[in-house]
């Protein structure tokens, strides 16, 4: 199973699974949406999008945006202040 260690707690974020995959969201913007046809099939819409994944301890997000992007983008999970 493909994995990629979290920045921010050296835990990891799954990118590689069963179909399907439960780590593995997909991000689709409005405007890309909007410019899909009436019907289009589920492979064409997988293509279209990027892939989000979450490290499995502290929560932080791992987006592909891109197809060729060779790593992911992480994104630190907030934490509600102590006070």
């Amino acid at each position: 199973m493909a994995k990629y260690t979290c920045p921010f707690c050296s835990g990891f974020a799954h990118v590689s699974g069963g179909i399907p995959n439960h780590s593995e969201w997909l991000l689709l913007s409005a405007v890309e949406h909007d410019s899909l046809p009436e019907m289009v099939s589920s492979d064409a819409l997988y293509k279209n999008t990027s892939k989000l994944y979450k490290c499995i301890y502290c929560d932080a997000l791992a987006i592909f945006w891109s197809k060729t992007q060779e790593a992911p983008t992480w994104y630190a999970p907030r934490r509600e202040s102590g006070a």
